[in-house]
């Protein structure tokens, strides 16, 4: 099924994308950059903030800062490639750029999946944590680079979200009151989540989400604040709780390997890494800030938030396990086992260092 998606892929984009390197092939003698066109395949709706304020914001610097030689198309929501299919496209060469969050490939990407499936999992204290953490391991591990290399992609950046809560259709203000409900979940260590507070986890893309609400086939959204409020989620899931299941690292924008490490100039490729930086440092600016005005934005509206007491936090820590143990032995038996102890170490003893 892969390589059939693949292939039709490259029947439809394989012109535009050998055009594009010959672009790249012919670049700048004079020192300028290149005229270079990009078709971007994002998973996400561009209503989601990081789509908005990071991603949007990251491919518009790139053209300011290159006089208007640098643009990019993207295709939102899976328009162009569908979810779980866009690394995949990138890797071919069919598209040159894309977004999807890693959680999506954990056979693909087993030991880069760990920082994206552990979201809203409290293994994260924060949005910065989750970005420093990720950006660490990626960069101090290169096994976890070898994954990418493998896939024929390349992450410029990390966006960060901050703390998951849920939106439901009852007031959530204990842990107590969790149990029973259908919880939307996009990671493969969520059902553990919800197992642990006695609630059922329920798989739903992002694009369904809302009508999964309104056909009853989930109770709550799992989500931050902003994003319950730019997706509008509490039109349908009315009682957002305060309860924080934790923050975390998700999609990155990638780009082919091949095109960007043999086929761009230095300067290309230096600049694309300067706004990718400031894109990845912009994303926890975007999360502390979005959080506090979606939370006033719902206040406004009339939305109803469920206060959820310390005392009720502490239980909800309490009953989730330690996910990076979970994460750790999942391993056993693989050749991946010895780096991920390792990994698992030094993000312990990171997490302590950042609170």
């Amino acid at each position: 099924m892969k390589n059939t998606v693949i292939s039709k892929l490259g029947l439809m984009f394989g012109g535009a994308a050998v055009a594009f390197s010959l672009t790249m092939s012919s670049a700048s003698a004079e020192g300028s950059y290149p005229e270079t066109k990009l078709k971007v395949a994002h998973a996400l709706p561009e209503t989601y903030v990081w789509s908005e304020q990071v991603d949007k914001w990251f491919f518009n610097e790139l053209e300011r800062r290159s006089d208007g030689k640098i643009t990019a198309q993207i295709f939102w929501n899976g328009s162009l490639v569908g979810p779980k299919q866009v690394f995949d496209a990138v890797g071919s060469g069919a598209v040159p750029a894309g977004g999807d969050a890693q959680g999506y490939y954990p056979a693909a990407l087993p030991l880069n999946t760990m920082p994206n499936a552990l979201l809203g999992t409290l293994t994260y204290a924060s949005s910065k944590q989750a970005s420093t953490l990720t950006r660490e391991v990626f960069e101090k591990f290169p096994e976890v680079q070898e994954e990418w290399k493998a896939l024929g992609i390349w992450p410029l950046y990390f966006n960060a979200v901050p703390s998951f809560r849920v939106a439901c259709t009852e007031p959530v203000a204990t842990v107590k009151d969790l149990r029973g409900k259908k919880v939307r979940q996009f990671s493969a260590y969520h059902p553990k989540v919800w197992e642990a507070v006695d609630a059922v986890g329920v798989t739903v893309l992002p694009a369904e989400i809302y009508e999964g609400l309104q056909r009853g086939r989930i109770d709550c959204v799992f989500y931050n604040y902003s994003a319950i409020l730019s997706q509008k989620m509490y039109e349908q899931a009315n009682y957002v709780s305060k309860a924080s299941f934790g923050a975390g690292s998700t999609w990155p924008i990638v780009v082919n390997y091949d095109m960007f490490f043999n086929e761009w100039s230095e300067d290309l490729r230096n600049l694309f890494l300067e706004v990718a930086k400031e894109a990845e440092l912009r994303s926890v600016e975007v999360a502390e800030a979005e959080e506090i005005k979606a939370l006033k934005a719902m206040e406004e509206l009339g939305v109803n938030l469920v206060e959820f007491s310390p005392e009720e936090q502490q239980k909800l820590e309490e009953k989730l396990p330690d996910f990076i143990d979970i994460w750790i032995k999942q391993q056993e038996g693989t050749d991946r086992y010895d780096v991920a102890k390792r990994i698992g170490d030094y993000m312990k003893k990171r997490s302590t260092e950042l609170n």
